[in-house]
């Protein structure tokens, strides 16, 4: 089979660099996605002599990969540096200051909070988001069933932001203020 998969590919090489770069790619990223379908070709072992038309399967292929490429490409498109140093400024001393004492207000905030929670909720919700437990470990850990740690769980959540919404904190962000508290 490699020697077939050798054939096809020398035989529907420099069709595919054609369309790759009428596509608009970069010269290496063609050459690149052609050598990837052929070796996919390979790691799932594809029978050739079950396919009726070759070159329109390896053309799919091919092009599948491109688009791919061109969705991750773009997705992650990342910004020149230089535009990005011009936009960043170093926060100054008193910002940083502010920022520290605000994040220390809502840590002192969240364990006033949690201390006010049943003790059941708060075991499960340490070892949630402590020790990062799922929920599984959590009920080996703690003899309670799944079904108790989920609405242990989703009852002390559910205390914990509506007293972070009286406190006026934006409680959507409680995932991220459960993993500083217990930092």
């Amino acid at each position: 089979m490699p020697d077939d998969i050798y054939s096809l590919y020398q035989q529907h090489y420099s069709y595919l660099v054609f369309v790759g770069l009428k596509s608009g790619m970069e010269l290496a990223t063609v050459k690149d996605q052609i050598n990837q379908t052929f070796l996919s070709f390979l790691e799932k072992k594809t029978d050739f002599t079950q396919i009726s038309n070759i070159k329109s399967y390896i053309l799919t292929s091919f092009r599948r990969k491109l688009i791919d490429t061109h969705r991750l490409e773009k997705r992650y498109k990342m910004e020149s540096l230089d535009d990005f140093t011009d936009t960043w400024t170093e926060p100054s001393t008193e910002e940083t200051m502010l920022n520290s004492q605000a994040l220390e207000e809502l840590k002192d905030q969240l364990s006033r909070i949690f201390e006010n929670l049943p003790r059941r909720c708060q075991t499960v919700i340490f070892l949630k988001y402590y020790e990062g437990l799922s929920n599984e470990e959590i009920a080996e850990r703690t003899s309670l069933t799944i079904r108790s740690v989920y609405n242990n769980l989703f009852e002390g959540i559910k205390r914990m932001r509506e007293e972070l919404n009286k406190a006026q904190f934006n409680p959507k962000d409680l995932n991220i203020f459960l993993t500083l508290m217990f930092v």
